[in-house]
């Protein structure tokens, strides 16, 4: 069976230099960040592990891209944001205050069609890596192109503030929503905004204290 390091061979050749060209600061294989102003880019290169195989039924080394983009004037809520050899922050994809994944455009039909489980069977959100490794290549070129065409143009858009706010009003009402929400639009000087989130925040907070 393959593994990682020849996977990360791969990905080292075919997506690592694409990364830099197009604004990664620090390029580490399957760990991925850019600082840009107040935005920290993140992309992450996961493999779905045994679990999820014995479960599932994808292979155990097939990968997912999780892309996601940390906002430094939002206060970290729980989870510790790594710190690296420079003093710089180096936020996991799920610790950003919004999130994205890449999807497959490969046909992999020919690995699902035997799942029984029908969302297994149609997710776009895994690449699946043979055992053998010999599909390898034409995996990564696929991610490299999914980042170039959706990924790259995403974390471009949501780099500009405002439409950053405007993703984040767009999302189903909960604590985490109102937290952000304030966040940002003190950032952005909008002092009704800030005060309606902050309002709204304290409100969800009483809720799910008394409940």
């Amino acid at each position: 069976m393959i593994g990682s390091p020849e996977i990360n061979k791969v990905i080292r050749k075919i997506l690592s230099s694409t990364l830099k060209e197009n604004g990664f600061n620090k390029v580490n294989t399957r760990h991925n960040w850019a600082w840009i102003d107040h935005c920290i880019w993140v992309l992450e290169i996961v493999a779905v592990g045994k679990y999820f195989s014995d479960v599932t039924g994808w292979s155990p080394m097939s990968i997912h891209v999780d892309l996601g983009i940390y906002y430094d004037f939002v206060p970290p809520k729980h989870s510790e944001i790594k710190i690296g050899k420079k003093g710089e922050l180096q936020p996991a994809p799920y610790q950003c205050q919004i999130e994205k994944q890449l999807h497959c455009n490969i046909d992999q039909s020919n690995y699902t069609n035997h799942f029984e489980n029908l969302a297994e069977k149609e997710r776009k959100d895994i690449w699946w890596i043979e055992p053998d490794g010999s599909n390898i290549e034409e995996v990564i070129i696929d991610i490299k192109q999914s980042f170039l065409i959706d990924g790259l143009e995403w974390l471009k858009e949501n780099t500009d503030l405002q439409t950053a706010f405007n993703e984040v009003e767009r999302e189903h009402n909960s604590l985490n929503k109102f937290y952000k929400a304030r966040y940002f639009a003190k950032h952005l000087n909008d002092k009704e905004k800030h005060n309606k989130y902050k309002y709204l925040l304290e409100q969800e907070q009483k809720r799910i204290e008394n409940y």
